[in-house]
């Protein structure tokens, strides 16, 4: 009955295919040659071609053309007379020829004779089939939920893609189409909030749900201690931020992006072409509340909160007894190695990571009990790691060693399972190749593209590499920690600091007393935890160590790097302490020493978060000056904010992120209806920061046009105030045509925005 089934499918397909490249044969053939008949500024313009299609490399179309009343005419740059013929053969780089035309007054037009290039349309459409053929897969594997079984190797899927790309090319006879072009306008969809809303309600839709299973089956099977660890978590986290507030003003990104989905122009629009995902958190923050940034910072402590969730989750889905899983998950939130983790500026890398750690969890579910909607979660979740932060790639693609090591006698669920996880991945990369063949313009295309330097020769790429990898493992092994104990002098929440580790001792005590639980790893596998996490790292620098511009922001390399380095360093715990025969007191053991290392490394945590809010409010505190002093500016206004300090003293006040975009789109949020034309900071003597609108300033000096200026001066002490009048360097008083008076209203009310985006500021100005 199934071959019998199978034998009508293949016929059927057969005819579908046949039926396609039939009508694909007489669209073609009918397709009427194209005519071009116009008149302007006295001209009369006749071109036609003797054909429409071009059917193969080196067919030749012939194109005449008869015009009067011109003055010139160009033919893809090259000079004709007004009438005559030629033989022109297209390529898939240009297949129809562009007439540029002059009439006799002087006026210009361009006109595009339309000739279709038969090998061009099939390029377009295997380059789309290709793009389309992950989803095609999923399609299969989500209908199917084909897991033990072999794949079905028979004509019917080869003829359905044949019929597809029929399909495709037959369209490209009705409207002509690049993939390019098509992708454009993808970018253009990207870009929009409404996009990111509709990324929103499909996570929704997906992952609540999802939860709900977890939780259900948690208080079905009466996992109380895996929930107290989760609440552990979340008290520890809490204790991070409580000290520090949810309202400090953002720190860069979470500006620029706000601005960006409010209409500012921004080097985003062409970001969100590789990662179409990039404004999905701040978007889900801007829902929470969206004038201000407490939205922003409650779904950050969430992440952290969720990243702890799921990397505890993984471990006990391979069955890691629960001290060692929650040990190992404390030592992974707090392993001191990213000088940024808490940064604003970390926020899309986090959200990637623990898009990544819930597609594995899900992965693992789906290995023990297929579904659908564990199916679609994978998806879901590696769309989000992908598209939202490219990172974890090189992680993605080792994470199936999970289970062809486990279930190394399990081939064709293996084999399924890694078909299923690696589909995003694939599209990912075909997409990125679309991108850069169509000569489109996105994010970290020079790098991406490119990794090997052309300085370099092949000896001093993998010396430079070398010495990446060396710094990292320095970093983890020995700096991260040097560095976390001499930064505890500087922890004014000590007491914070020892509630979150005393917190934590006392849930490993309970964990470490529970008669049921499992004994400590054994000596096997505390050296291949040790092997495994010191190999893991390699993978966990990701793309980040091919990309030279990250070398100057080494924290992006190690987001993920905490992952390996937290198991080895608990496999190298489990060895120290493995020749005590006693497991009580070996567990006991293991406690007093990760709690020593805990200590220093939570201590680090604080101390960074408050670098960060105190840097935060100090922004605040300058925007709020600048506020308070001229509430409403004249539309052809541009604002510029001058100091005398150099970029080395902002970075050192922590305020050096106003120096790139998100002065200007601080500016354009506060203000709203009432804002500038365009801001910008500018260093006295030396250069102004730039934007993304043509309205920047390059550099202030005595020649420059002051119209239409207001200058506010800032401080060494970051104090702002308005000046009346031009520096001397700058003109002083002879240089009449700055009157900031009348470009400003300093009695307007206060813009509402304002008042609480500068919640903080407002409250207690910051003394960095």
């Amino acid at each position: 009955m199934l071959e019998r089934t199978l034998y009508v499918r293949g016929n059927g397909l057969r005819v579908l295919v046949a039926a396609l490249f039939l009508l694909l044969v007489l669209a073609i053939a009918a397709t009427p040659a194209p005519f071009i008949e116009a008149e302007f500024g006295g001209a009369s313009v006749e071109i036609a071609a003797d054909r429409a299609w071009a059917l193969w490399p080196g067919d030749c179309v012939t194109i005449t053309w008869d015009l009067e009343g011109i003055h010139s005419l160009y033919v893809d740059g090259q000079g004709k007379i007004g009438w005559g013929e030629m033989m022109y053969c297209p390529s898939t780089d240009a297949s129809s020829p562009v007439f540029d035309i002059t009439a006799e007054n002087g006026q210009l037009r361009a006109y595009e004779l339309n000739i279709r290039y038969l090998p061009a349309a099939v390029a377009q459409s295997l380059q789309l089939l290709l793009l389309i053929s992950p989803f095609l897969v999923a399609a299969f594997y989500l209908v199917t939920l084909r897991m033990t079984d072999p794949i079905p190797l028979n004509a019917s899927p080869v003829l359905a893609l044949l019929a597809l790309l029929f399909f495709l090319a037959l369209v490209q006879t009705a409207q002509a189409y690049t993939i390019g072009s098509l992708l454009g306008g993808l970018g253009n969809i990207f870009a929009t909030r409404a996009w990111q809303s509709f990324g929103l309600v499909l996570a929704g839709l997906v992952f609540i749900p999802l939860v709900f299973e977890y939780c259900s089956r948690g208080i079905r099977k009466k996992l109380r201690a895996d929930f107290l660890v989760i609440a552990t978590f979340f008290a520890f986290i809490l204790l991070l931020y409580l000290p520090y507030g949810f309202d400090s003003i953002g720190q860069y990104e979470e500006w620029v992006k706000r601005a960006f989905l409010e209409g500012r122009p921004s080097r985003i629009s062409r970001e969100v072409l590789g990662r179409f995902f990039l404004l999905y958190g701040d978007s889900l923050a801007e829902s929470l509340d969206s004038n201000s940034f407490v939205g922003f910072h409650l779904l950050h402590l969430l992440m952290f909160c969720g990243k702890l969730t799921f990397f505890y989750g993984i471990l006990r889905r391979l069955r890691v007894d629960k001290l060692s899983a929650f040990v190992t998950t404390i030592v992974f939130m707090v392993y001191p190695v990213n000088a940024s983790l808490l940064s604003s500026r970390s926020f899309p890398l986090s959200l990637s990571t623990l898009a990544l750690l819930a597609a594995i969890n899900i992965a693992l579910d789906y290995l023990r009990e297929p579904g659908r909607l564990r199916l679609l979660g994978i998806w879901s979740a590696l769309i989000l790691t992908l598209f939202v932060y490219e990172s974890a790639f090189v992680i993605i693609l080792v994470v199936p060693l999970l289970w062809l090591l486990r279930r190394s006698g399990k081939t064709w669920q293996n084999f399924n399972m890694t078909m299923i996880w690696y589909l995003l991945p694939a599209f990912k990369i075909v997409y990125l190749l679309i991108l850069a063949i169509g000569g489109l313009r996105f994010y970290g295309i020079q790098y991406v593209v490119g990794p090997i330097r052309a300085d370099r020769n092949i000896l001093e790429n993998v010396n430079y590499y070398v010495d990446v990898i060396a710094g990292v493992y320095r970093q983890v092994i020995w700096d991260g920690w040097r560095e976390a104990i001499a930064a505890m002098g500087a922890n004014t929440y000590l007491a914070h600091t020892l509630m979150a580790v005393a917190l934590t001792a006392i849930v490993m005590l309970l964990l470490a007393s529970d008669k049921r639980a499992n004994a400590l790893p054994s000596r096997r596998a505390a050296m291949f935890w040790l092997a495994g996490g010191l190999l893991f790292i390699l993978p966990s620098i990701g793309v980040g160590m091919w990309i030279d511009k990250y070398q100057a922001e080494f924290w992006r390399l190690y987001i993920f790097v905490p992952s390996g380095a937290s198991i080895a360093l608990f496999g190298l715990l489990l060895l120290l302490t493995e020749p005590i025969r006693k497991g009580n007191i070996r567990k006991r053991l293991v406690i007093v020493m990760s709690l020593l290392l805990i200590l220093p490394a939570t201590s680090r945590l604080f101390v960074q978060h408050a670098h960060f809010h105190d840097s935060a409010n100090a922004k605040a505190s300058i925007l709020w000056q600048i506020v308070e002093q001229a509430p409403h500016y004249d539309s052809k206004a541009r604002l510029v904010l001058l100091t005398n300090m150099s970029l080395d003293k902002l970075s050192e006040l922590g305020i050096d992120e106003l120096w790139s975009h998100m002065f200007d789109s601080a500016i354009y949020l506060l203000y709203g209806e009432s804002r500038p034309m365009v801001s910008s900071l500018c260093i006295l003597g030396g250069t102004c920061s730039t934007n993304d609108i043509d309205e920047s300033l390059q550099y202030l000096d005595t020649d420059t046009d002051y119209s239409d200026i207001v200058i506010f001066r800032l401080n060494d002490d970051l104090t702002v105030e308005l000046l009346p009048e031009l520096p001397s360097e700058l003109g002083g008083s002879s240089k009449s045509s700055y009157n900031p008076g009348r470009l400003i209203d300093a009695a307007a009310p206060m813009p509402p925005r304002a008042l609480t985006m500068l919640a903080s500021a407002r409250r207690a100005p910051a003394n960095p």
